[in-house]
């Protein structure tokens, strides 16, 4: 709803909304752990995830400010950016909740970097940021628009054929990222150290990918072909994770894998983006969001379930979702680019 908001009113002021709400949300965190609150806890979150959305502006904002040509470039350094959060954010949080290094040390602390992180980012937005689409500033608040929007989208052809495979891709590829930390502690008994060094190679894989291989694939291939070959890449790499039985080999697997994910997750941005029109970036990237929270949802209900029933079921099934949405890529045509209309 918030990346709606943006195509309306401007990209700063729903970013400054985010970043209040989801400092005010940790906030209330911070006071609920104190007073052993859970009822502060819940409202914590909640207004948390009820501003949670400056990914997805952020993202439109730089579509904002790209060109057809460094449009995905562009997108793939944002993409990195967040790696690079993914990588280290774990180690942050580690250190700094460890007692054994420093006996003031607790699981608050981590709560109050990420305050004063998003503090941060609030004051250079205000400073720095500056909109350059023009708005008319009209908005109307409807609490089931995220709804009608997921609706329209269904209704478009362009956004259903990439939000199929994008969705297939994140949910598959999410599978792989949240078991295999588990998968490595009960298959080669991965301490807490050895399973963080796993994440800083995921998070190093992404952003490498999504940073450094967009513009030197785009000049050789379509689109499509570079998201169909990324996907048939990552099921490559998880299956020498799987099959490898070493844990030096499985670790190495997760970087190219990573980066083959870097590479197509990008790209299906770009390819949401070409879909619409300039003043519904928003809108669409809003879209891509939802799909990726509500694969990660599904992901986090069944996954423990199938590592039960055997420990490489959530892997298998990750990758034919792979292969799956290779195939897609390519037979459904998910590159149709937004006509103005006649």
């Amino acid at each position: 709803m918030i990346a709606s908001y943006s195509d309306d009113v401007g990209r700063k002021k729903a970013l400054v909304i985010c970043l209040i709400g989801s400092a005010l949300g940790y906030v209330l965190t911070i006071i609920g752990i104190y007073l052993q609150s859970i009822s502060l806890l819940v409202l914590g979150r909640i207004v948390a995830g009820f501003t949670a959305g400056s990914q997805s502006v952020s993202q439109a904002a730089i579509i904002d400010i790209s060109t057809d040509e460094n449009r995905t470039e562009n997108l793939g350094r944002l993409v990195a950016a967040l790696a690079a959060g993914l990588a280290f954010g774990p180690i942050v949080g580690g250190v700094f909740s460890d007692k054994t290094l420093w006996p003031e040390l607790n699981v608050t602390v981590p709560v109050y970097i990420i305050t004063a992180c998003l503090l941060i980012n609030l004051i250079l937005v205000l400073k720095y940021f500056k909109d350059v689409r023009e708005t008319d500033g009209n908005f109307t608040f409807n609490i089931f628009s995220a709804f009608t929007e997921l609706a329209a989208a269904a209704k478009t052809k362009a956004i259903q054929n990439i939000s199929i495979v994008f969705f297939i891709c994140v949910f598959s590829l999410t599978l792989f990222y949240i078991y295999s930390i588990v998968y490595l502690f009960r298959k080669f008994a991965f301490t807490t150290i050895e399973n963080s060094a796993a994440m800083l190679v995921i998070g190093i894989g992404l952003a490498v990918g999504s940073r450094y291989l967009i513009k030197p694939l785009a000049d050789r291939f379509t689109q499509e072909k570079i998201v169909s070959g990324s996907l048939l890449t990552m099921a490559l790499f998880q299956g020498i994770f799987l099959l490898s039985g070493n844990e030096y080999v499985a670790v190495a697997s997760m970087l190219p894998l990573l980066m083959a994910y870097g590479v197509a997750y990008t790209n299906c941005l770009s390819i949401f983006s070409d879909a619409v029109s300039e003043d519904k970036q928003g809108w669409v990237m809003g879209i891509s969001i939802s799909l990726f929270t509500f694969g990660g949802g599904v992901v986090s209900l069944i996954g423990e379930e199938l590592m039960n029933i055997f420990l490489e079921l959530p892997f298998l099934l990750s990758i034919i979702g792979m292969l799956l949405a290779s195939a897609l890529a390519v037979s459904l045509k998910i590159l149709q680019p937004y006509k103005t209309p006649a």
